[in-house]
């Protein structure tokens, strides 16, 4: 056997069996069973009808890699060693064993009277109708054994946690067997056994694709298969392969990770995701930031330069946030930028006096080549180690880096960058938040809270509608960078299908003429002679924001 071998394995005999008897459990980066009881129906409907429910992932449990725990409500682990760790398909196993096994906080019945008579042709609704739930309570038994007897209600968990379908129906024929009712579940036992065939049996019977990874596969494989099969939105990280792994050392890295996020205002704005710490401590340690090498990582080697690469990260996020303008997320044009610049400033922590400054400096114009000359749109990764060699080299007096040194760009593009050429669009835009520029109702300085606040995003100066129904010769870059600023959700209402000259008039009405020409010009939207957009054609509105953010762009890189 390779790497991992593909079998079909039983819900009952093989997959909840050893959920019960220990022998498969989850590792404990695991997140915590958040399904509610109308997934767990659903899924048991589909079981019912025999539709594909996806597959599991497991990996042989290698005993020192990963610390194993119990599914939610199956019996606890104890001293017991599991031969198998669930990588996905935790949710579906665990909601599963709850109503099967009856040991969640909902209890789960079919209504077999509703799928009598129904053969073949039962639909999804006769199945909806007939599965149902009820929210468990120590000593309440809302379904006792007469009111299952007489309205032929089977508790699901008599299948896996009882002693199975026929058992059950005997018990209900005894237990009303003196009763006048008596033959109300003797009469039908046939017609009950061909709806448990049906539709109960398939659910014991189901079987659920089985990938199973055995002990010698790589984290990095483990990380490439699960993000292929896992079809849930959350993906197994390097950073959660390598939380357990070191959790198993004694070494708490999850802990360590939120520790950093409680101290930094930047990590959170920026929503920094903690492998870009782990790939700026790997580029000081093995000279690589490739995800095998990361996830090679030993525990003192994080551990030993864990706060040197916060600290790093967070000199980048107050560089970008403070001098470039990227206030948060949303403006910044690469994620992948951060790591190089985290390992620089890694590399030179201890630099004092004006050192600091030229390094700041020297980042800063590296960055806004990077994003304008649009370097990181392919081979992120090895462009990042280029960069980190590079820049240092530079640092240390040698020549600039290649992609401060080639850096070139056109004035006209400007008319064709839009928000499909994220990374320049961001970057201008960034440019123009450095000062800040005015909220146009408040007047008051862009900020990231304001931002957030005022609703504050990236609109047109002149509307697409009144573009459209213009004579304009350049009606079709009505979408570029040249053409939007940051404006509010209040004021752009205000804004609507308007003209500029009809728009700037109402808010002149509000804000006077010389506080309205502060905010445009904050935004560079004054041409030379203080002129506004209101009386200028859009053509000539490009052309002059055109040669005023070409020099920002001049400004910024030489």
């Amino acid at each position: 056997m390779g790497n991992f071998e593909t079998n079909p394995k039983k819900l009952k005999d093989d997959l909840l069996t050893s959920i019960s008897t220990r022998e498969m459990a989850l590792p404990d980066f695991q997140r915590s069973f958040v399904w509610q009881p109308g997934q767990t129906k659903a899924l048991i409907v589909s079981l019912a009808r025999g539709f594909p429910a996806g597959s599991i992932l497991r990996m042989e449990n290698g005993g020192d890699v990963f610390i194993p725990r119990a599914f939610e409500s199956a019996p606890p682990l104890k001293h017991s060693v599991p031969r198998y760790l669930v990588l996905d398909g935790q949710q579906r196993l665990t909601s599963l064993y709850q109503a099967l096994y009856g040991t969640g906080e909902h209890l789960f019945y079919v209504n077999l009277n509703k799928l009598l008579g129904k053969g073949d042709d039962a639909t999804k609704e006769d199945l909806d109708a007939a599965v149902f739930f009820e929210k468990h309570a120590d000593g309440d038994k809302p379904w006792d054994r007469r009111r299952q007897a007489v309205e032929r209600v089977l508790p699901l968990s008599e299948l896996f946690g009882g002693k199975g379908f026929h058992k059950w129906l005997g018990d209900m024929e005894t237990l009303l067997a003196s009763d006048k009712q008596g033959a109300i579940v003797q009469n039908d036992r046939l017609h009950l056994i061909e709806v448990y065939t049906s539709y109960v049996e398939p659910i014991e019977d189901y079987e659920f694709p089985v990938v199973t990874l055995t002990k010698k596969t790589s984290l990095e494989a483990v990380c490439s298969i699960f993000e292929t099969l896992n079809n849930t939105g959350v993906k197994l990280s390097v950073f959660d392969l390598l939380s357990a792994r070191f959790f198993a050392k004694k070494k708490n890295l999850r802990q360590l990770w939120d520790d950093a996020v409680e101290n930094s205002d930047f990590f959170r704005e920026f929503e920094l995701d903690p492998y870009y710490i782990l790939q700026a401590i790997s580029s000081q340690v093995k000279n690589s930031i490739k995800r095998s090498d990361v996830l090679a990582l030993h525990a003192n080697d994080v551990a030993n330069k864990w706060d040197d690469a916060v600290w790093g990260m967070e000199q980048t996020l107050g560089l970008l946030h403070d001098e470039c303008g990227v206030l948060s997320l949303r403006w910044l044009s690469y994620n992948t930028v951060l790591v190089p610049m985290a390992s620089v400033f890694m590399a030179n922590r201890k630099l004092k006096g004006p050192s600091v400054g030229a390094l700041r400096s020297k980042l800063k114009r590296w960055y806004w080549c990077s994003i304008l000359g649009q370097t990181y749109e392919s081979n992120p990764t090895s462009q990042s180690l280029t960069d980190i060699g590079e820049l240092q080299a530079w640092l240390d007096g040698g020549d600039e880096p290649s992609s401060v040194k080639d850096f070139a760009f056109k004035r006209q593009s400007l008319f064709k960058t839009t928000t499909r050429q994220r990374a320049v669009y961001r970057g201008v835009m960034c440019l123009l938040l450095r000062e800040p520029p005015l909220d146009f109702y408040s007047t008051k300085p862009i900020t990231a809270g304001l931002l957030r606040d005022r609703h504050i995003d990236d609109h047109h100066v002149f509307p697409r509608a009144h573009v459209k129904l213009s004579q304009f010769k350049r009606k079709k870059m009505v979408d570029s960078i040249l053409n939007r600023t940051l404006i509010d959700s209040q004021t752009n209402r205000i804004i609507g299908r308007n003209s500029p000259k009809v728009y700037l008039r109402a808010i002149e009405a509000r804000l006077k003429a010389k506080k309205l020409k502060e905010v445009l010009r904050s935004h560079m939207l004054l041409g030379p002679k203080q002129s506004t957009p209101a009386t200028k054609t859009f053509d000539k509105f490009l052309d002059e924001r055109a040669d005023a953010i070409y020099g920002l762009i001049l400004e910024a890189t030489q």
